[in-house]
């Protein structure tokens, strides 16, 4: 069985229209829509996990708790951190690191919270079939890297390289950010699933406001590509036992 973590309902709906058997199930995190269907012969969990690294933890940690899943994919939507994304390309996390989360006072790096890393690893073997396959798929342009995941929608040039500059400078492979990915990762990490973010960018920063604007209205349709590449995933056979 397979878990898939959406931001939102909206995030399912790609994945909605490609599955058989399709019934919804109960809520597990404040009502949000939820379901479950079949890709071939692989059965599918799919909740909608909330726009917040705090949601998603609780209910990716739910999730597996209640289904055990072999393997956990986080899809949703992303805001550019370099110049060689663009809007609607889709973003296959390395490793998810953690903004807004501070012990340095334990002697810690800033983002690291005691007992993990200063990062969260996604599965390698995962990462590399999603690059594979999304190479092969026409329409569809993927990039792996890293993940910086927060607690606050940022729509401002200057706040993102100030935040990069001040906290991030030496990680050169940082090129998408989020409020979701850290959660699902977290709970992945404690119960040691498999994971993998997939996430449609949607927004550039250098757009500021009018962006913002055009990501609600582009996040549908990219959404859909994101759900193309996760079933081809599943499809291929590569998930882990």
């Amino acid at each position: 069985m397979i878990l898939v973590v959406g931001e939102t309902y909206d995030s399912l709906l790609g994945l909605r229209s490609l599955l058989s058997e399709v019934d919804a199930i109960p809520s597990l995190t404040l009502d949000l829509p939820s379901m479950k269907g079949k890709i071939g012969d692989e059965e599918v969990v799919a909740i909608t996990g909330g726009t917040s690294n705090y949601l998603s933890l609780a209910s990716t940690l739910k999730a597996i708790l209640l289904y055990h899943p072999r393997a956990v994919f986080s899809i949703g939507e992303a805001s550019s951190l370099s110049p060689l994304l663009h809007v609607g390309d889709i973003v296959i996390g390395n490793r998810v690191y953690l903004h807004g989360v501070n012990f340095d006072a334990y002697g810690l790096a800033y983002g690291t919270i005691p007992g993990f890393k200063e990062y969260f690893y996604t599965d390698i073997q995962l990462a590399r079939i999603a690059e594979e396959i999304g190479l092969k798929i026409h329409g569809i342009t993927v990039s792996r890297g890293d993940i910086l995941s927060g607690e606050k929608k940022i729509i401002d040039q200057e706040e993102f390289s100030s935040l990069i500059l001040r906290r991030y400078a030496s990680m050169g492979r940082l090129i998408a950010y989020d409020c979701v990915s850290a959660g699902s990762a977290i709970a992945c990490a404690n119960e040691k699933i498999p994971y993998l973010p997939l996430r449609a960018v949607t927004y550039v920063p250098q757009e500021g406001e009018d962006g913002l604007m055009r990501e609600r209205r582009i996040s549908l349709e990219s959404n859909v590509n994101v759900a193309k590449l996760l079933v081809a995933i599943i499809k291929e056979g590569g998930l882990p036992a």
